[in-house]
């Protein structure tokens, strides 16, 4: 069964579209993936990159976060670290993605048991 994976959002973006100091992003950011059905033992890797400007073109930090999911779920949370990564910048953008590896035929076999 193929799953189609949604969008990560950041669920506390104020205005549309901006991050500001209500958010304190200096104790980090949070971003969500929403909807899709995670099983456990799935590992999420988002994958981050702080840009200097609005439009993505110019990296000032990235990083990767892996999350392990440890029971049947449709929401995986991740926090974007403001030490070493947010405050990179003092102003810019993010860009988040992530990835989801298909799982093994074990691990396929383990989830059709009973």
């Amino acid at each position: 069964m193929s799953v189609e994976l949604d969008f990560p959002e950041f669920p506390y973006e104020e205005p549309p579209h901006g991050i500001t100091c209500w958010q304190k992003p200096w104790n980090g950011v949070l971003v969500r993936v929403d909807r899709i059905p995670f099983r456990a033992g799935d590992e999420l890797t988002f994958h981050v990159t702080v840009c200097s400007d609005s439009y993505g073109q110019t990296p000032a930090a990235t990083i990767q976060g892996v999350v392990s999911i440890t029971a049947d779920t449709t929401t995986v949370d991740y926090i974007i670290p403001g030490d070493g990564v947010l405050d990179a910048v003092p102003e810019g953008s993010i860009t988040v993605f992530y990835t989801l590896p298909p799982p093994t035929a074990a691990s396929q076999r383990s989830r059709r048991a009973p």
